[in-house]
């Protein structure tokens, strides 16, 4: 993702997490999910409602002329040049309407009201005139002409106003800040030493601000470290899965940018930020199983000599 695609992001994903630490934002976030479900609701039925209204299709001379109309579509807007037709009387004006795009075809149109001549648009109720003709060929057929002419349709803009603004908040809901966006690790020595990092959660579970900690490998248990944070005890972390780009990749700030893991703890999920790309590279080596693995081998070996020796 671009920073000029990302920065739209940010700043929606900043300002949602900002009303997730107002009070009550918890309960707030349960009222947004069923809000957003209403709202969805609300437009499908305008859409339906929307689908089930009568409204006069747009044609011209030429597509009327190809057989072009729908089967089960009567109500029309067309236009083109009217001159007066021949048999009118006093409570039925008939017009002709022809278009210089299809010399062959015109349109009877039949009127109570008197209708200006000359180029204009006419709505109404064709009769017959579906089947189509060959290009060359004469075509034809009478409209009743509406008293006042009819307009398509608008669109649902009510309805996709609500599906929008839905969507909006099922996307707010999930959204989270800084923003995690995976890369692929360099190559890098494992860590065997301990490396500073900052803790955020990415359920909330232990609140929404950074903390510091330090990450240690120094432990033997198959693919996992300790992480320690001021005033808890030390807690296993692991990846989301070993050896994914998934796990490593950078979060991104309004003010910057870091490069972090995604990790899982015993009960949370954690994004740790690191101080370098090299050090987060080396935690990601150092949290493989196959690193932890040659550690608890090296550490078996070096306790095998002093069990012998005793």
């Amino acid at each position: 993702m671009t920073a000029i695609l990302r920065f739209p992001v940010l700043v929606l994903a900043a300002g949602v997490e900002q009303l997730r630490r107002l009070p009550g934002g918890r309960a707030l976030g349960v009222a947004v999910k069923w809000l957003a479900r209403l709202m969805l609701l609300g437009a499908v039925v305008l859409t339906l409602l929307w689908a089930g209204e009568a409204s006069p299709q747009r044609m011209s001379l030429a597509d009327l002329a190809a057989g072009k109309l729908g089967s089960l579509q009567s109500w029309i807007i067309v236009s083109g040049d009217l001159a007066d037709e021949q048999g009118s009387t006093d409570f039925l004006h008939l017009y002709r309407l022809t278009d210089p795009a299809a010399p062959n075809a015109y349109l009877v149109i039949r009127s109570r009201p008197e209708l200006p001549l000359g180029r204009t648009t006419v709505s109404g109720r064709i009769v017959g005139g579906r089947e189509g003709v060959p290009p060359g060929y004469a075509w034809s057929a009478p409209l009743d002409a509406d008293a006042h002419l009819a307009s398509e349709l608008p669109p649902p803009w009510t309805a996709i106003g609500l599906a929008a603004a839905a969507v909006l908040l099922i996307v707010a809901r999930r959204t989270r800040y800084p923003v995690f966006a995976g890369e692929a690790p360099g190559d890098a020595r494992p860590a065997t030493s301990a490396l500073r990092v900052t803790v955020r959660s990415d359920t909330g579970a232990r609140g929404r601000a950074a903390a510091p900690g330090t990450l240690s490998f120094s432990g033997t248990d198959p693919g996992a470290a300790d992480l320690a944070l001021a005033g808890e005890r030390r807690m296993p972390v692991r990846l989301h899965s070993a050896f994914t780009a998934v796990d490593a990749g950078v979060v991104h700030l309004l003010a910057g940018s870091e490069p972090a893991l995604r990790v899982r703890s015993e009960n949370d999920d954690l994004t740790l930020t690191f101080g370098s790309a090299r050090e987060r590279d080396s935690a990601f080596a150092a949290l493989g199983a196959a690193a932890q693995g040659q550690r608890a081998a090296r550490a078996v070996g070096n306790a095998s000599p002093s069990r012998t020796s005793g």
